[in-house]
C-alpha cells in the first residue's frame, strides 16, 4: 500500500473487520472521491445523512489524486466503492487483470477536465502543429485526462513524439507549474482548470467541440472490487439509490446546495461545475441503463480507450474483458 494511503487509512483500523460479514452487517464503507470535485453526495458528506441513506452508519470519504490509486486501493481492498472514478484508469486495471465491476455511471462532462494552453503562445488550431512541436506537456498518466490529451493532439496534428510529457503528481502540481510558466500546456481536472484559466492560460478545445471535433466523451464511474458487491449487494444498491437522491435533492434546489456541496469539496463555490454554464450532468439511473451508457457504449468507449494508450501512449495493448466488467444488475434493482 502506498504510504500517503496507509497515513489516512490509519484512523479506519476497525474498517476491516466491520468489511469482514456481509449485508446489513456493513458497520463502515471506505468510498474513494475526488477533492475539488463537487458532487450531489457532498450534500450529505460531512452531515452523515448520505450514509444514513445508505444504511451505514459511517462513511470514511477518502480522497485520491488520481483514478489509477483508486483502482490499487480497491485491488488492495482497502476501498469498498469508488465514486467518480475515470473510465480510462479503470479499464487499465481490467486490462491488468483487476477483478473490479463497473456498477454505474456518476457524472458526464467535457470541460471539467481538460488541457489548457499559454496564451502568450499564440496557439490556435490552424496552427497548433507548428507551435506545439516540442511543447513541455504536463498529464497525469494512463487516465482519461492523459488520454484526452493524446486525442486532442493527434487531432491537431501535433508529433505526439515530439512533445516533452511530464507526468503530473496532482492537479495542484500542474496548476503551479503553469502558472509559473514551467509548462506549454497542463491537462487537469477539477479546480486546476479554473486555476490555469484564470493564469494566462485558454482550452483549445471545449467541451462541445471535444464531442464534435475529436469525438471523445467524458464521464466518471461508480466502481467496486467483484467480491466487495458479491458480500454486500445491498449496500451496493442502497449506494446508487443514495446518489440517485442526492442528485434529485441538488436538481431541486441548487442555490441552498452548492454551497454545502463546495465546503465539503473544499472549494470556495462550486463555479461552472454546478453553476452558471454547467459542466456537470448526473445521468439518471434509466439513462444509466440505457444503450448510451451501461447496456452498450462504456464496453466500446473502455476499449478504444486502452487501444489508444498502448498506440500513442506507450500502454499496455488492450486484452481486457471490458463488456464482462460492466454489471448493470446493481442500477436495474435500484430501477425494479
Amino acid at each position: 500500500m502506498k504510504k500517503w494511503l496507509a497515513a489516512v487509512l490509519a484512523g479506519f483500523a476497525l474498517v476491516a473487520a466491520a468489511c469482514g460479514g456481509g449485508g446489513s452487517s456493513l458497520e463502515e464503507l471506505n468510498v474513494a472521491y475526488f477533492a475539488e470535485w463537487p458532487t450531489p453526495n457532498q450534500i450529505g458528506q460531512e452531515d452523515g445523512s448520505f450514509a444514513e441513506a445508505v444504511g451505514v452508519e459511517t462513511i470514511n470519504w477518502i480522497p485520491f489524486n488520481s483514478g489509477g490509486e483508486m483502482s490499487e486501493a480497491m485491488i488492495a481492498g482497502d476501498i469498498d466503492i469508488s465514486y467518480s472514478q475515470g473510465l480510462t484508469p479503470f479499464a487499465g486495471a481490467i486490462n491488468n487483470g483487476a477483478d473490479l465491476k463497473l456498477v454505474g455511471i456518476a457524472v458526464s462532462y467535457s470541460d471539467a477536465d481538460n488541457c489548457i494552453v499559454q496564451d502568450s503562445l499564440g496557439v490556435t488550431k490552424a496552427n497548433a502543429a507548428e507551435t506545439l512541436a516540442g511543447a513541455t506537456v504536463m498529464t497525469p498518466f494512463g487516465n482519461v485526462t492523459h488520454y484526452k490529451m493524446l486525442k486532442m493532439m493527434e487531432n491537431l496534428g501535433v508529433d505526439i513524439g515530439g512533445l516533452n510529457i511530464v507526468q503530473a503528481e496532482g492537479g495542484a502540481t500542474t496548476a503551479a507549474a503553469f502558472e509559473v510558466g514551467d509548462i506549454d500546456v497542463g491537462c487537469a481536472f477539477g479546480g486546476s482548470i479554473e486555476n490555469m484559466i484564470a493564469n494566462g492560460g485558454s482550452p483549445i478545445f471545449t467541451g462541445a467541440e471535444q464531442q464534435s471535433e475529436v469525438g471523445i466523451f467524458t464521464y466518471d464511474i461508480v466502481s467496486i472490487p467483484t467480491a466487495f458487491g458479491e458480500e454486500n449487494r445491498d449496500v451496493v444498491v442502497d449506494f446508487l439509490r443514495a446518489t440517485e437522491e442526492f442528485n434529485d435533492k441538488w436538481r431541486a434546489d441548487p442555490a441552498t446546495n452548492n454551497p454545502i456541496i463546495a465546503k465539503a469539496a473544499g472549494m470556495e463555490d462550486v463555479g461552472n461545475f454546478l453553476d452558471g454554464e454547467l459542466w456537470f450532468v448526473f445521468p439518471t439511473v434509466e439513462e444509466q441503463l440505457s444503450s448510451d451508457w451501461l447496456a452498450g457504449n462504456v464496453g466500446a468507449a473502455m476499449q478504444g480507450q486502452v487501444e489508444t494508450l498502448a498506440e500513442l501512449g506507450g500502454g499496455a495493448p488492450a486484452n481486457g474483458d471490458f463488456l464482462g466488467s460492466v454489471d448493470a444488475s446493481f442500477l436495474e434493482e435500484v430501477s425494479g
